[in-house]
C-alpha cells in the first residue's frame, strides 16, 4: 500500500526539485513516510502531483546519502538502527575534522567572523532555550566551516553527512539536551578557527562531535533494527 501524508506541490519549474526534495526529505522526518516503508518514483509522483524527474533526482540524493536503501527491486526508507546511527556520526566526525583543520588553516577573514557569529548566535539561542534557533545556528555553523575548508569534494560529503545525520536524529532521537553545552563547544572551535590553530581546531571538533554521538546514542531506543 503507497504511503500517505504528501500533498500535493505548487510551484514554479525552476525551484521544483528542491521543493520535492524539501517535501520527502521532511515526510521521512516526520514518519508521514514511515520506517521500512517501501518509495517509488511513480507513487511519490502521484501524492505530489509532480513528474517523475524531480522525485528520481531527490531518491538519487536521498539513496546517496542514506535516508533510502534497497529493498529488493525497489527502495526503502531506511529504518532506525543504534548501528547506522553511529556509522553515519562517525563519518561525519571524520569529515568534520579535516574541515576543521583546513578551515583554520584556509579560511578567509570573513570566513571566520560568520563562523564566529554563528557560534556565539548559537550559544545565545541555546541560553534562551530556542531550540529551534539553536540547530538553526548549529547547522549554519558546521556547513560554513566545511565550505572554509575550500575542498568542495569534502563540502559537498559533508552536505550528505549533515542530511544523514540531521534527519536522523530529528526521526529517531528522543531530546536529551545538551544544546548549552555544544553551543559553548562551537565557541571553541570557532576561536580555534579564527585564531589559525589547525591542530585545536581539528581536537575540538572531534571532542564536539563524539559529545553529539553520546547524545545521539542515548535518546535512540534501546533496540537496534
Amino acid at each position: 500500500m503507497p504511503p500517505q501524508g504528501l500533498k500535493p506541490l505548487g510551484t514554479k519549474p525552476e525551484s521544483l526539485t528542491e521543493k520535492v526534495f524539501e517535501a520527502i526529505r521532511d515526510a521521512i522526518v516526520t514518519k508521514a513516510l514511515p520506517p521500512g516503508s517501501q518509495v517509488s518514483e511513480a507513487g511519490l509522483a502521484a501524492q505530489l502531483s509532480v513528474s517523475k524527474t524531480p522525485v528520481r533526482e531527490t531518491l538519487l540524493r536521498l539513496r546517496h546519502a542514506g535516508l533510502v536503501e534497497p529493498d529488493g527491486r525497489s527502495l526503502r526508507v531506511v529504518l532506525p538502527s543504534e548501528t547506522s546511527t553511529r556509522d553515519a556520526y562517525e563519518l561525519r566526525i571524520g569529515l568534520e575534522r579535516v574541515s576543521a583543520r583546513h578551515a583554520a588553516e584556509r579560511a578567509t577573514a570573513a570566513e571566520r567572523a560568520r563562523i564566529t557569529e554563528f557560534a556565539q548566535a548559537s550559544l545565545d539561542a541555546a541560553r534562551a532555550e530556542d531550540g529551534a534557533g539553536f540547530f538553526r545556528c548549529d547547522h549554519e555553523f558546521h556547513t560554513t566551516i566545511a565550505q572554509a575548508a575550500h575542498n568542495p569534494l569534502i563540502a559537498r560529503s559533508m552536505e550528505d553527512a549533515l542530511l544523514l545525520t540531521s534527519a536522523l536524529r530529528a526521526r529517531d532521537v528522543a531530546d536529551t539536551g545538551g544544546s548549552l553545552a555544544c553551543a559553548r563547544e562551537h565557541v571553541r572551535i570557532a576561536k580555534a578557527v579564527r585564531d589559525g590553530d589547525v591542530e585545536a581546531a581539528a581536537q575540538r571538533m572531534d571532542e564536539h562531535l563524539q559529545h553529539v554521538l553520546g547524545i545521539v546514542l542515548k535518546g535512540l531506543p534501546s533496540h537496534d533494527g
